[in-house]
């Protein structure tokens, strides 16, 4: 009998960990679904500006400007800058 009554809580167990691990993936496909509503801007900004030559080449110089104005602050930030620019190209993608 005690063998039966742990089949049973290891059934039981299993069963809840089947039941969290659904809960946890709708939770993550909602959180993808905010965070996709969240940058459409990026998109439509995107758009905007590969429209416009004039910004995009502006937009580059004072890029440029003040990368050699603060090169070490940039220096600090481009791994997470990098990290971005990934994580919205994978959304773009989807």
């Amino acid at each position: 009998m005690p063998a039966q009554k742990q089949l049973n809580d290891l059934a039981e167990r299993k069963r809840l960990l089947r039941l969290q691990g659904d809960l946890h993936r709708a939770l993550l496909q909602a959180e993808f679904t905010r965070a996709r509503a969240r940058v459409k801007w990026v998109n439509q900004a995107r758009e905007n500006i590969t429209g416009n030559p004039l910004l995009l080449a502006g937009g580059g110089a004072l890029a440029g400007f003040l990368a050699l104005r603060n090169w070490r602050t940039l220096a600090k930030w481009a791994p997470a800058a990098l990290s971005a620019w990934h994580w919205f190209k994978k959304f773009k993608a989807e």
